[in-house]
């Protein structure tokens, strides 16, 4: 067989790193995001934690509050 040329060597390399950076660019992109939701939910999280300490904190007594369990939250 014959070896490719140095040009076809190249249009070769030129592709893969083509092909890399579109990779990149949407790994970048999907962090970007992931780390938007986790940002968001921290948020809320905080957010939801700060109510429910009032909540305990206004309670009368009459009904306790139960700490929420792992079962509690459903995966996203």
């Amino acid at each position: 067989m014959d070896e490719p040329s140095a040009n076809q060597r190249i249009r070769a390399l030129e592709e893969r790193v083509v092909d890399l950076e579109v990779r990149l660019s949407f790994q970048q992109q999907t962090i970007e995001d992931l780390d938007s939701v986790i940002r968001e939910f921290a948020s809320r999280v905080e957010r939801l934690q700060g109510e429910l300490h009032e909540l305990r904190s206004h309670s009368t007594g009459a009904l306790p509050i139960a700490e929420p369990s792992n079962d509690d939250f459903s995966p996203l």
